[in-house]
């Protein structure tokens, strides 16, 4: 029956270090239910073990279950007319995505790859020239070179300037002659540029893993849920995780309770007063002018830090697609909340790259259409139990 339900979206188009200790959700105040493991007495001690694997670990965080007050209070910075505070509890586990899914990610699952372009400055040209050159030179590449790695280099060699566009197709391309080529080949185009073929190696993997590593973009919410379920399949197939438990987008809930990490403030980093562009990748208040861009993410990649759970990025980068539908928050408290049942648009959280700070606090709240593409949406996924 799961074979068939996950069939269907296959028709969907769809465009590690050392493990770090932190102090994960046990920061979160304790609610007055009773919390049994409401799906984890289904897990076998095989299924809980797949989730401490290493692997799985260096990318994922647990949350435990908790309480929260959800919104924020009239007095904060910034504040919408659509953040009522109301109180949530999480009943069940889930596990959150430490990192946003980048494009490298992305490629590996997807039909239709991106290879967006990435500004190239002068030192990474003097890297790539000799590489492209020999390949020009070289009987077995020559003739087989594509149209956009020529593109690329005609607009970077005939330009002067320190940094133009090169496309992350070209640099895969490359890397990919690179590693293909004999010994002596490999020496020549190294000791061109004075470096070891090991130190070229290292400098051409550096750059090739920093535009991978960027998180993915320009994601619509139907493709960020198709992305979920073709990752679903595959951990299934190979037997990665529980059979009861899936990969999906956090609720909104979800997303704020892990971003919060159990703090109340404005945003769940440093102070929890104010958010600034020294710890995350968000504009200044009042910078508009201020050039941004994406950093890549991961376990390698920590340009910033997390927070108290050990979740990075929650902040600024990409905004993130969340499962519920956009509408007003209920009264009360409520358990395990997944948005009204119907709706047109659907809820997107964490501000990007491109906001201000007021935009990207733990409780702003932003709508989309799901067919919305813009160059600040990605996503995050978590693997939990499913909805409904």
């Amino acid at each position: 029956m799961k074979l068939l339900i996950f069939a269907s979206f296959f028709l969907l188009i769809f465009s590690c270090s050392e493990e770090v200790e932190f102090q994960h959700s046990k920061q979160s105040r304790k609610s007055d239910l009773p919390f049994p493991l409401v799906k984890n007495y289904q897990l076998t001690k095989r299924d809980l073990q797949k989730l401490k694997d290493q692997k799985f670990k260096s990318r994922f965080v647990k949350v435990n279950p908790g309480e929260f007050r959800m919104g924020s209070p009239l007095t904060e910075r910034g504040r919408g007319d659509d953040e009522t505070q109301f109180t949530v509890k999480i009943s069940e586990v889930f596990y959150i995505s430490k990192f946003e899914t980048t494009v490298e990610e992305w490629n590996d699952l997807a039909k239709i790859k991106l290879h967006n372009s990435f500004e190239i400055h002068e030192s990474e040209k003097e890297l790539l020239i000799p590489l492209y050159q020999n390949l020009l030179l070289h009987p077995s590449f020559e003739k087989r070179i594509p149209s956009f790695l020529r593109e690329d280099f005609d607009l970077n060699l005939d330009s002067a300037d320190s940094a133009n566009l090169f496309g992350l197709g070209s640099l895969i391309y490359l890397a990919d002659c690179w590693n293909k080529l004999d010994q002596n080949q490999k020496t020549k185009i190294a000791s061109s540029l004075a470096l070891s073929e090991q130190e070229y190696s290292t400098l051409l993997k550096r750059l090739l893993d920093s535009q991978n590593k960027i998180p993915v973009n320009q994601i619509s919410y139907t493709q960020a849920v198709a992305y979920c379920h073709k990752l679903t399949e595959k951990a299934l197939s190979k037997n990665l995780i529980p059979e009861n438990m899936i990969y999906r987008l956090p609720t909104e809930a979800e997303w704020e309770y892990a971003c919060r990490a159990g703090t109340g403030g404005p945003c769940g980093l440093g102070d929890e007063k104010e958010l600034s562009k020294d710890i995350a990748n968000l504009k200044g208040r009042n910078e508009v002018l201020q050039k941004v861009n994406l950093f890549p993410v991961g376990n390698k990649f920590t340009k910033f830090q997390p927070n108290r759970w050990g979740i990075y990025d929650m902040h600024g980068s990409v905004m993130e697609w969340c499962y519920d539908f956009y509408g007003k928050y209920p009264n009360g408290v409520v358990v395990n909340p997944i948005g009204p049942l119907y709706g047109n648009k659907r809820v997107i959280r964490g501000g990007s790259f491109f906001r201000t700070a007021d935009d990207c606090r733990s409780a702003s709240r932003k709508t989309y259409d799901p067919s919305y593409r813009g160059s600040e949406t990605g996503f995050r996924v978590v693997l939990g139990f499913p909805l409904r």
